[in-house]
Parts: structure tokens; sequence; C-alpha cells
């Protein structure tokens, strides 16, 4: 029903949709992008500007002579009139001036490291295995877009929440609660960017019937009662929303394998022979097959449509 709400949109609105898209999906990648160039740009210089041995003190008034001092002991360095430092700066001063930066900043700098690359690689792997790097139309598009702007929003406000720096308790709850209105909108729009995307069709076998001769392949196979079976491997995960199907192979009165590469080979063994596993933790793998009744001749397709699969007969 949502997709097809979505495709009447598509439909409705035609061409004139596509600008906007275009503008709002490369407006997202740029923001995306934004988020991870500008705090490397600021550690960089952070870095640059503690090489050249520049460092950050603490600025307040005398009370005397009313003029802006440094505090480098409890005296000002105008008229050593006595300061009124309170006791965390007291203890600031304990530990010495340049203290932050030979371990606090290293700290700070590290830990933003690790958020950068965790923004990166979950933004990298979300639009690669859902294919939104390559969207199909431009309500996805547009939606893709979207998506992206709200995901660095959502980055933004967890890294204030986790912000090691001076930020107040209130802020950080403040971020905390606009952190979940943003997920909110995020998973919102992921839903209606898969929604919009086109079902996409995989074909998995080819069984060509002409005469007496069933071929699959290039070679000769019987059927058994008039039925061929399709067998497979199928994954998925049903929290993530994840499936994947491997051919096996076409089985009548013999089996012909379905043709696999070294790499897919090893992985259905894999796959198989920690079947158990897996699907203790979430994945389930199972072998399945589908009966596929040969009673005219033409081209019989075995098809993954979206998460189904499909019989195609073309005479």
């Amino acid at each position: 029903m949502l997709a097809l709400l979505l495709q009447t949109v598509e439909n409705a609105l035609g061409p004139s949709l596509g600008l906007a898209a275009v503008i709002v999906f490369w407006g997202g990648i740029a923001v995306a992008a934004y988020m991870v160039a500008a705090p490397i740009a600021r550690i960089a210089i952070d870095i640059g500007t503690a090489r050249a041995g520049f460092s950050l003190q603490w600025i307040t008034q005398c009370p005397a002579c009313k003029h802006d001092t440094e505090i480098v002991d409890a005296r000002c360095t105008h008229c050593r009139v006595r300061l009124s430092i309170p006791w965390h700066m007291h203890l600031r001063r304990f530990f010495g001036p340049r203290v932050g930066f030979r371990w606090w900043h290293g700290v700070s700098w590290a830990w933003s490291i690790v958020g950068i690359a965790a923004f990166t690689i979950m933004t990298v792997g979300a639009l690669t295995m859902s294919g939104a790097w390559n969207p199909q139309t431009n309500v996805e598009m547009l939606l893709v877009g979207l998506a992206l702007i709200a995901w660095a929003g959502l980055a933004g406000l967890v890294a204030g929440v986790l912000n090691l720096g001076a930020v107040g308790p209130f802020a950080r709850l403040r971020d905390a609660i606009y952190a979940l209105a943003s997920a909110a909108v995020l998973s919102a729009l992921m839903v209606l960017a898969s929604a919009a995307r086109p079902v996409p069709e995989t074909l998995l076998a080819r069984i060509i019937v002409q005469g007496q001769v069933t071929q699959v392949s290039g070679r000769t196979i019987a059927p058994a009662g008039g039925q061929l079976g399709f067998e497979y491997l199928q994954i998925n995960h049903a929290l993530l929303g994840y499936q994947k199907v491997f051919p096996l192979a076409i089985v009548g009165v013999s089996s012909i394998p379905l043709a696999q590469d070294r790499w897919t080979g090893w992985m259905v063994d894999h796959l198989w022979q920690y079947a158990r596993g897996y699907t203790a933790r979430g994945l389930a793998v199972r072998k399945r097959s589908e009966q596929i009744l040969i009673n005219e001749q033409g081209t019989y397709d075995v098809i993954l449509h979206g998460q189904e699969i499909k019989i195609s007969h073309r005479p």
C-alpha cells in the first residue's frame, strides 16, 4: 500500500520532482561529508596549534585594577593583588597549566577519531547494503537525501551528548531528547525510502524445454513426475530485514548443480555447516525447494522478486 502511494506520487509529479531530488540527495551527501571533514580539520588545527607552542589559559578580571589577567598563580599579574580563585581552579593549577594538553587533549582527540570512524563506517555500510547510494526513483532519491541530513543531525546530537568537553548536564539532556526525535524521523524516512525503491528481480536459474528435451545450463535433465525442483539456500535476519538466496541445484530424476564461483561455494558450505549456530544468533539458515511444473514448452525462469521466488514462463 505504501509503495503504491509513493509510486503514485512519483507518477504525478514526474520530472518536476527530479531537480529537487538531486539537490536534496547531494545536499545530504555534502552534510554527511561535512560531519566527517569538520572534526578532522578541528583536530588537525588543535594539533598544529599545540606543536607551535600555544596553549589555552584561564583569564579573569582583577577586582582591584580592573585589568584582565591570566590565572598563573593566586595574584594579579598587574597589581599583584591576591585573587579569589575557586577550589577547582586550584586543583587545575596543582596539575600544571599544560597537563590538559599532555593527556586530556590526547584522550579527547582519540575519542573524536573513534566517533568519526564509527560514523563513516555506519554511513558507508548502510548506503552500500541498502543500495541507497544508487536510488532508482526521484522519490527514493529525495527520501534518501532527507535521511542523510537527519542521520548527520542525529550524529551531531549524539556527539554533543558524548562530548568529553565542559558540557553541562542540561545541555546533554536536551541533546539526548533531540537525538531521540531525530532517530524517529530517520526511521520513518528509511521506511519510506525502502518502500519507494522498486522491487529488485534477480534471475536464479533458467530451464529450457524443447520437445521432449529439458535443459539447464546446457545439460539435459528428466523431470520427475512432470516436475523439477529448484533447491536453494536461504539466509535471512528478521530484525534487520536482510535476506540472501544462494541457488544450489535443479533436481528431477537426476540433479544438476547450478554454477557457483569458489567464494560462493565456500560461503554456502560454511553457512550450512554452522547453520545451527547462526540460526541461534538470529541469522536463519535454511535449505528450501520450489517445485516447477513442466507442462508446456518454452523457457522457465526462476526469479527472486524481492524476497519471493517466482516462476516465469515464456513460450
